[in-house]
């Protein structure tokens, strides 16, 4: 596919999107939250790294790449207010049930246009559990939806929170939204960091993790 043609729904006019969308009924999903990911990463990293992977994989296969829902369920409930109470920058709070009817309307207006395959990426891991109990719901609406997270992409991955894995994801998916000296003389410097030091994150190891994750939802795209 042709890196110039637009593949971000926000982005298109009318006419491409019905372009796009009669080379490709594939509609993608990014699914991420607002919170802290240490003193490194921008505060909305979850959901641009999903949305930033989505689109790699859209300029690869074609499709149409929706905007994410930023808004996303906390995984540990109130876990940051009592351990850290200064912390106050985390937006991500949406209850289960609310999370479970604003995807499943996502869902069924993507349908309702005509989408034949729909891939929902949770840049938030907690994300994952809720789409997929909603997927449930459309078994019989004659379209395929698929949910992953990009560690179910690599093999032996497991993720992190703003460690190793994630920090070089950003630094190979937006390098100028990721700042590790920003971490130096910080006496909490580790703080909501759950994995390896981001100290050991590199753009090398971000590109070899961004290439083996699109292409392995590239190729579960191409079993439906």
């Amino acid at each position: 596919m042709p890196k110039t043609q637009k593949v971000k729904y926000e982005e298109m006019f009318p006419h491409e999107f019905k372009k796009a969308f009669e080379t490709n009924p594939t509609a993608y999903l990014p699914i991420g939250s607002l919170e802290w990911h240490g003193h490194h990463n921008v505060l909305g990293l979850d959901s641009l790294k999903a949305w930033k992977i989505l689109e790699l994989v859209a300029q690869q296969e074609g499709g149409i790449v929706f905007p994410p829902l930023n808004l996303g369920l906390d995984g540990f409930p109130d876990l940051d207010l009592k351990k850290h109470p200064h912390k106050k920058y985390d937006c991500y709070h949406l209850d289960e049930a609310l999370l479970k009817k604003v995807i499943k309307s996502y869902i069924g207006r993507m349908i309702h246009i005509g989408f034949k395959t729909i891939f929902i990426l949770a840049g938030h891991y907690p994300n994952s559990k809720i789409a997929q109990s909603v997927v449930k719901d459309f078994e019989n609406k004659n379209v395929q939806i698929l949910v992953g997270k990009e560690p179910d992409y690599v093999s032996g991955q497991e993720g992190d929170h703003a460690g190793k894995w994630e920090t070089s994801l950003m630094m190979e998916l937006s390098p100028s939204l990721v700042n590790l000296s920003l971490m130096d003389n910080q006496d909490d410097r580790l703080q909501g960091v759950f994995g390896t030091d981001p100290k050991e994150s590199s753009v090398k190891h971000g590109k070899e993790m961004v290439n083996k994750i699109v292409q392995g939802i590239v190729s579960e795209l191409k079993k439906t």
